[in-house]
């Protein structure tokens, strides 16, 4: 894909909008971390739980809408290596929401910080990715957005059992198992969305 092809292609899928979406997210992220970092009647890294969750699922949520152009049926016409452009576009996406959130958390990276940062937004971009696949670009927000918030409101145990499975996006990055849904999702909503690209 030639240099103006892939602007061509950014612009058709949103690509500016995201880019500045993303970029509000992330100084959100790092102003809010900041400052819960700074109020003594928080409970540590604890207090950061609520970035952890939300910046990522916010990123994610941006990333929706560019998945799939205005019209799909007719891009798929067009002789390009479709397969090899969804690969690009969705690992491009996700390392780039990996790296700016993670960027956030650096100052205390290993609890509710830049690992668990990239561990969500892995998770979240793979969840939005498959659900384009499944249910439309449009509405590819709405299983991580439920997903994420359910497990918000249940508050599962930091640390336990189960709860690193189910609940992970709530989980401390030294929360083992915490991370393997969240590669699961990533791959799994990679490679369906790679396979077969998104609905409209």
């Amino acid at each position: 894909m030639t240099a103006r092809a892939l602007r061509l292609h950014l612009r058709a899928r949103g690509g500016p909008r995201f880019g500045a979406g993303l970029v509000l997210v992330t100084v959100f992220a790092w102003v809010a971390a900041q400052w819960l970092a700074t109020r003594p009647f928080f409970d540590g890294p604890a207090a950061r739980v609520p970035i952890v969750a939300l910046a990522p699922l916010l990123a994610a949520l941006l990333l929706a809408r560019t998945l799939a152009g205005a019209d799909e049926s007719l891009e798929r016409v067009a002789p390009v290596r479709w397969r090899l452009v969804r690969a690009v576009h969705v690992g491009a996406a996700t390392v780039l929401v990996a790296l700016l959130l993670a960027a956030t958390g650096l100052h205390d990276p290993a609890v509710y910080g830049s690992y668990a940062l990239v561990r969500n937004a892995l998770g979240c971009t793979g969840l939005v990715a498959g659900a384009a696949v499944l249910i439309g670009a449009r509405l590819a927000w709405l299983p991580a957005f439920a997903y994420v918030v359910t497990v918000y409101g249940a508050s599962p145990a930091r640390d336990g059992g189960w709860e690193n499975l189910w609940g992970w996006p709530l989980q401390p990055s030294t929360a083992g198992w915490s991370w393997a849904p969240a590669l699961a999702a990533c791959a799994a909503g990679a490679v369906l969305y790679v396979r077969w690209g998104a609905r409209n």
